[in-house]
């Protein structure tokens, strides 16, 4: 008789025995398949929602500068050589090898201009591409009545070219209201609408059709910047930016560290968490395994005995044994997997917090069966020496 055929008849000589020793290992290697999943689909769903919120990379116009200092204090700032931004400029960063990870790229012009009266900053947008990157950037409801629009999404929306977008401080200091008139450089426009109060500098800013604001200004086809959005789940976006600069030498590309860390940090303790919880449940696992393999030797002290009184060697009985915890774990690796994947789509959602969607993750198939062919085999040694060692004189008294 083999020892194949030996380990098989073992195993079916003791199913309990064996089969609470198959949940141990589906238990190991689903929750491994679950926590893997689900964080995977987490990264992939945080990585998409913190792009919605904004640039993670500014590009602008490239210049040379130096500090001025007289007797120790720090005068002014001087920069010269400045270059300039332009229409040529937006196809090249598309061209980037990581270019398929440009989700938005929103040029804008920034200029001083008189309004009303008073000083103010005008911002040229493209407005379809400004606020897809800001979603948070919405109309107030007087605003929607006054132009019959529905209240929320600007992004499918065009300022027209004789109407200007204000944000709300900027519309109380110029005492004006959606649909009223505002004169800026000489000229008239219409307040299309005005944004709602963000607490933030954009407040204070007129916005306006990018090719309009260009004319306004006397730069046509010139930028004052450019903001990128970039998914970058699994490219670092400090990679980006330097595809970027050396693609435009007249720019210089920056990563916005802030949304770039709120990512990477967020990422990292969903990573550190699954790995914690996956240790502890092998460990678990790993414990049922050596728990279950010691009794089975110890049942067994009589068959090892007879093994070795009719020729058997000690290597030919760690063989047997751990042939035996090999044969589990391939049923159990595999039966781990199903579930794993199963748990993963049904609670991932729940788990998570999010609206994430679990896929079948057909890779970790050959990683399942691995890892638990890998634990059941390490939990298995310790049993398995101990059956070799047997005194055969004295595991004979059994009989």
């Amino acid at each position: 008789m083999s020892i194949i055929q030996i380990a098989l008849n073992n195993l079916k000589r003791r199913k309990t025995r064996m089969a609470f020793l198959l949940v141990g290992l589906v238990v190991g290697v689903a929750t491994v398949v679950a926590l893997f999943s689900i964080v995977q689909a987490m990264r992939l769903e945080l990585g998409d929602r913190l792009d919605e919120f904004g640039a993670n990379v500014i590009i602008t116009p490239r210049s040379e500068g130096m500090e001025l200092n007289y007797g120790g204090t720090h005068v002014s700032e001087v920069s010269f050589n400045v270059q300039s931004l332009t229409e040529d400029d937006l196809p090249k960063i598309r061209e980037i090898p990581d270019g398929d990870s440009i989700n938005i790229i929103s040029p804008k012009l920034v200029g001083a201009v008189i309004a009303n009266g008073q000083n103010a900053l005008l911002v040229g947008v493209d407005t379809k591409r400004e606020f897809t990157m800001k979603p948070w950037f919405t109309l107030q409801e007087q605003t929607d009545l006054a132009y019959g629009q529905k209240p929320g999404d600007l992004s499918l929306l065009d300022i027209p070219k004789d109407s200007l977008l204000l944000g709300s401080g900027a519309a109380r200091a110029f005492g004006v209201q959606a649909g009223e008139t505002i004169t800026v450089n000489s000229r008239k426009f219409k307040v299309f609408g005005v944004l709602n109060e963000l607490g933030a500098e954009e407040d204070g800013l007129v916005y306006g059709n990018l090719l309009v604001v260009q004319g306004l200004l006397g730069r046509p086809g010139e930028f004052s910047l450019i903001e990128v959005a970039a998914y970058c789940n699994f490219c670092p976006v400090e990679e980006i930016v330097a595809q970027i600069n050396d693609v435009l030498p007249n720019g210089q590309a920056t990563a916005l560290r802030q949304a770039a860390l709120i990512r990477e940090e967020t990422i990292d303790r969903f990573s550190s968490f699954g790995i914690a919880l996956s240790g502890v449940v092998l460990l678990i696992a790993a414990l049922v395994v050596l728990t279950t393999m010691l009794s089975s030797v110890n049942e067994r002290t009589r068959e090892i005995g007879i093994f070795r009184a009719i020729g058997f060697r000690q290597l030919h009985v760690v063989q047997i044994i751990l042939l035996e915890a090999m044969m589990v774990s391939v049923v159990g690796g595999l039966t781990g997997f199903i579930v794993g994947n199963a748990v993963a789509r049904s609670a991932g959602p729940f788990l998570a917090q999010m609206n994430v969607s679990v896929p079948w993750n057909t890779e970790m198939i050959l990683p399942s069966v691995m890892l638990a062919a890998g634990l059941s085999v390490t939990a298995s040694i310790y049993p398995a020496l101990k059956a070799a060692r047997l005194d055969p004189v004295e595991a004979l008294r059994f009989i």
